[in-house]
């Protein structure tokens, strides 16, 4: 990635932690070891240093429901140990799984981050009973780039009941499209060629192109399970136009995924006003 290239890069990230810090949630969650849970971390699920995870199991009789949560971070920062919307949960009896991926950054790729994420989720199906995991109330939630690749994970055909997402990008098409705008409102050569180096790819349209579709969730044919697509109406990182595209693509299909649009909301979680909580509450406690 080029200075010009990384230097809008981290922009729109900084741009996107600032709205979520102000717009976010002021109060401060209990951490997992705060609320009383057991951790584990860094365990592995792969050759990459960034292929670790974090597992945080109630101290309560099991087996636990389990949600597994990808963090955001515009595919090139974050990291699993940061605050996040489900940190308190274990407190509720659930098992909470955080999980870091690859960044996308060269020679890595969208794709490598999205290899990951389904690898960790393989990782939780093939060692639920060693963290005592209900294999059966499995949920996902990811917020941002993090959302994107829970949404990918849909598709996997897992034994995963539940997935929300929130403030996710859904379809690199528009990315590619110089005229329109994606991220932070800008758009143009500079956020194209942010969407090359994300997608590993140059100026060949037609590669392009279909590396945007291969993680796309927008473009890729429904999964089987429940899904939460959640956004904020105001959103200037990712334009709510990412999640309707996905809601419209896969009703399209015959599937039925929950859309819930929040008024005047940004670019933040959105647990509470989105019904997040209480959706996999139904799903998954029950």
């Amino acid at each position: 990635m080029n200075r010009r290239t990384l230097a809008l890069a981290l922009l729109l990230l900084v741009a996107l932690v600032a709205l979520w810090r102000v717009e976010g949630r002021t109060e401060t969650a209990l951490t997992p070891l705060e609320a009383g849970a057991e951790g584990q971390f860094d365990v592995a699920y792969g050759d990459h240093p960034r292929n670790r995870l974090d597992v945080y199991t109630p101290d309560s009789p099991g087996p636990h429901p389990v949600i597994i949560w990808m963090h955001p971070g515009g595919w090139i920062a974050g990291d699993k140990a940061a605050s996040m919307p489900v940190w308190d949960w274990t407190d509720r009896g659930y098992a909470i799984v955080a999980v870091n991926y690859r960044y996308a950054l060269s020679p890595d790729t969208v794709a490598g981050a999205v290899d990951d994420a389904i690898h960790a989720v393989e990782l939780v199906i093939d060692r639920h009973a060693d963290w005592d995991l209900d294999v059966d109330r499995i949920g996902i939630y990811g917020f941002s780039a993090g959302g994107h690749l829970a949404a990918m994970v849909a598709h996997q055909g897992l034994p995963v009941r539940a997935i929300a997402i929130a403030g996710a990008p859904t379809d690199f098409g528009p990315m590619l499209d110089p005229a329109v705008p994606f991220f932070d409102g800008k758009r143009g050569a500079d956020v194209v060629e942010v969407a090359h180096q994300l997608l590993g790819c140059s100026d060949n349209t037609d590669r392009c192109d279909a590396l945007a579709t291969d993680v796309s969730p927008a473009q890729l044919s429904p999964g089987t399970v429940d899904l939460l697509i959640v956004h904020g109406e105001s959103d200037h990182i990712v334009d709510v136009d990412q999640a309707r595209r996905l809601f419209d693509h896969l009703q399209a299909q015959g599937a039925t995924p929950e859309l819930v649009i929040v008024e005047a909301g940004g670019h933040v979680p959105h647990v509470d006003e989105g019904g997040i909580d209480q959706f996999f509450d139904d799903r998954l406690l029950s």
